[in-house]
C-alpha cells in the first residue's frame, strides 16, 4: 500500500465524469484559432476572449454559448474539439465520460445534423483508440429551440443510438420553455432505448425538477441543486435513487448561488441524495473535474473516502449496462485498495 498526499491522491485517482456539454468543454487556444481561421477581428487575442466569459448571469451564459457556437463552421472543428476535449480528460484520470452535444445550435452555420453527429463521434472513438478512457454520448435537443420541431430531431439522430449515442438530454432556458413542452419526445425516446437526463433545478426552482422527473421520467437530473428548497422533493429523489449531476463552480459563475458558502452541495451529499461531481463547461467557468475534486477536498474538507464514494457514485449512477459498471467498478476498487 501507498501513501500519498491529498493532491497527488486527487490528481491520480480514476474519474468518471457526467455532466459535461462538448460544446463548452473548448480550449480557449483552440476557440481563438476557430476565430482567427475564420477571419474575425471581434477579439483580438486570448485574454481579451477570456474576458468575454465571465458571466453576469445565466441568462448571459446562455449568450456567450450561442455566441461562441458560431465559429464552428466545418465537420473538422467538431471532430478535433472532440478529441482534444476526450484526450484532455484521458489526461486527468478521467475513465469513462458521459457528455452532451447539440448539433441543432450549429444549423444556422449551415452544417447538417448528421455530419455534426459522425464528426462527433469520430473524434471520440479516435481519443478511445489513443486514450484508456470510453465515452458515451448524450444529445442536448435545447429547451431554446422550443418543442415544435422535438421529435423531427429525435428522428434525425435515432439512426446513431449505440453507434455512439446513448441518451437524449434537455438543457436551456428551463423557466421559459419548460420540460413539459418536452413529454411526448422523451416518452417516444425511452421507447426507443435512450437514457435520459434532463437539466432542472438550476434557473428554476424545485417544480422544474418535479416536471423532469413526473412528466419526462428522467432518469438522472442536470444539476438539480434548487432541490434543497424542497424537502419532500429530496425525500422523493432519495427513495427512487434519482441522481444529480453536482457542477458546483458552474453553479457560482452563472450566480445560481452567490458564493460557495450557500452552495448546498455538503447538505444533499449529508441527507443522503446520490450527488456527483462534474465540471458542466470547463473552459468557461475556469475548472475542470480534478479542479472540482480540490475544491470540494479544499472547501468542505472532504477526505479520500468520501472521493472513493462519489465516484463509485457515478459509476452506478452512468448509463452503462451491469457488465460495463461492474468493470469500471474493478478499476476505481483496485486504485482504492493501494491507498492508505
Amino acid at each position: 500500500m501507498v501513501k500519498k498526499n491529498i493532491q497527488e491522491i486527487i490528481r491520480c485517482m480514476p474519474k468518471v465524469e457526467l455532466h459535461l456539454h462538448l460544446e463548452g468543454a473548448f480550449t480557449f487556444e483552440f476557440l481563438f484559432g476557430l476565430i482567427k481561421k475564420n477571419n474575425d477581428n471581434e477579439v483580438k487575442s486570448i485574454d481579451e476572449l477570456k474576458q468575454k466569459f465571465i458571466f453576469k448571469d445565466f441568462q448571459h451564459f446562455v449568450e456567450m454559448w450561442f455566441w461562441k457556437n458560431k465559429f464552428f463552421r466545418t465537420a473538422e472543428d467538431f471532430e478535433e474539439s472532440t478529441y482534444q476535449t476526450i484526450k484532455n480528460l484521458s489526461s486527468q484520470n478521467v475513465i469513462y465520460a458521459e457528455v452532451f452535444f447539440s448539433p441543432w445550435d450549429f444549423e444556422p452555420n449551415g452544417l447538417k445534423v448528421e455530419t455534426i453527429a459522425e464528426a462527433t463521434i469520430s473524434g471520440i472513438r479516435r481519443a478511445e483508440s489513443e486514450f484508456p478512457i470510453n465515452c458515451g454520448l448524450i444529445v442536448d435537443i435545447v429547451r431554446n429551440h422550443g418543442s415544435a420541431t422535438a421529435m423531427n430531431r429525435l428522428n434525425q439522430i435515432t439512426p446513431y443510438l449505440n453507434k455512439g449515442i446513448i441518451g437524449l438530454g434537455l438543457g436551456g432556458n428551463e423557466r421559459d420553455f419548460p420540460a413539459y413542452d418536452f413529454k411526448e419526445v422523451f416518452r417516444v425516446a425511452k421507447k426507443r432505448g435512450f437514457k435520459l437526463t434532463a437539466h432542472a433545478g438550476e434557473a428554476a426552482g424545485p417544480e422544474s425538477v418535479w416536471s423532469a422527473i413526473l412528466d419526462l421520467e428522467a432518469e438522472r437530473i442536470g444539476h438539480g441543486v434548487r432541490v434543497i428548497e424542497d424537502q419532500q422533493l429530496i425525500d422523493y429523489l432519495i427513495g427512487k435513487k434519482i441522481p444529480l449531476e453536482v457542477c458546483i463552480t458552474s453553479n457560482i459563475k452563472t450566480k445560481v448561488f452567490s458564493s460557495l458558502h450557500k452552495h448546498p452541495f455538503p447538505d444533499l451529499f449529508k441527507k443522503g441524495v446520490n450527488v456527483t461531481i462534474n465540471s458542466d463547461d470547463p473552459p468557461m467557468f475556469g475548472s475542470n473535474i480534478t479542479e472540482e475534486f480540490d475544491l470540494i477536498y479544499n472547501e468542505w474538507g472532504y477526505s479520500d473516502k468520501e472521493f472513493q464514494q462519489l465516484t463509485t457514485t457515478a459509476v452506478d449512477v452512468s448509463f452503462l449496462s451491469n457488465g460495463d459498471k461492474k468493470k469500471l467498478l474493478e478499476v476505481v476498487n483496485t486504485f482504492w485498495e493501494k491507498i492508505v
